[in-house]
């Protein structure tokens, strides 16, 4: 997988463009927690699985929507694929849907952008990655044009999500909602609840961390779970594998994709930069 910088006007909208080939017949792997994802299958087809649900074709550009645990790329090669991850904000300006009903599950893309949804598409396997990508860079500078408002209260949510003090209450009264206000603001931002995003969010940091060698999982479970127990169960709900298999397993795809991540180095809070990063 290759990871390709976006425009700088995409930026605090979207984590990183990345170009996805497999040569093999079929494989299933663990992709962990994702951001919402745009994808676009240049070649072969693929699918996604939810933890415990049934696996879901991809057409050929599609919306994958928040997801409420890990997911499992199943693909069906030779393929290349193409696509990006959305920050909420991302989601917010380019797609007409609240973030919430689209929890684990996939939509064409073609219903929300039209004709636009196909432009890349005139792209082939052949192509190098950055000219795959450089078509979806372009789309999305186009789409920007017709941009929706943001709500501003997003960025208060996420940055508190990627905090150390997940107190809801004090979330709900600086922006000066209730707590079911609150609530709803975040799902329809994110998809997830505000604790459900702090955890989410709390893990993805920990297994980025692991990813590039620093194993302090000691400290974290001491700090953040009841019991090392309770960090497993919810490492393997977020990044679909438990903390050993992460670690030593020789091919995991979430290990590469939190290594990736980690290097895009995105400024958004929900991004896994040592910039942004709260220590764990």
């Amino acid at each position: 997988m290759t990871y390709l910088p976006q425009h700088p006007s995409l930026q605090g909208l979207v984590d990183a463009i990345y170009v996805y080939r497999c040569d093999q017949p079929f494989r299933q792997r663990w992709a962990g927690a994702l951001l919402p994802q745009l994808t676009w299958q240049i070649q072969g087809a693929f699918a996604w699985r939810a933890r415990g649900g049934d696996a879901q074709p991809i057409g050929r550009a599609a919306i994958l929507g928040p997801a409420s645990a890990a997911m499992q790329l199943e693909t069906h090669g030779p393929m290349v694929v193409i696509g990006l991850g959305l920050f909420p904000e991302g989601w917010a300006a380019l797609l007409p849907m609240a973030a919430g009903t689209m929890v684990d599950r996939v939509a064409a893309l073609h219903d929300v952008w039209g004709d636009d949804a196909d432009l890349p598409l005139a792209g082939s396997a052949a192509d190098d990655d950055a000219t795959l990508a450089g078509r979806i860079d372009a789309l999305l500078r186009k789409r920007l044009r017709d941009a929706l408002p943001v709500d501003p209260r997003i960025a208060t949510i996420t940055a508190w999500a990627n905090g150390k003090d997940h107190d809801i209450d004090a979330l709900a009264a600086s922006l000066q909602v209730s707590r079911r206000h609150l609530d709803r603001i975040t799902t329809a931002a994110c998809g997830l609840p505000p604790s459900v995003l702090a955890n989410k969010q709390k893990i993805m940091r920990m297994a980025a961390a692991l990813a590039i060698g620093m194993d302090n999982r000691r400290a974290v479970w001491t700090e953040e779970f009841a019991d090392q127990a309770h960090f497993n169960r919810n490492f393997k709900r977020f990044i679909g594998v438990t903390p050993t298999r992460f670690l030593q397993a020789d091919d995991v795809l979430v290990r590469d994709v939190m290594q990736a991540r980690f290097a895009i180095a995105s400024h958004h809070p929900l991004g896994l930069s040592t910039d942004t990063a709260v220590p764990l």
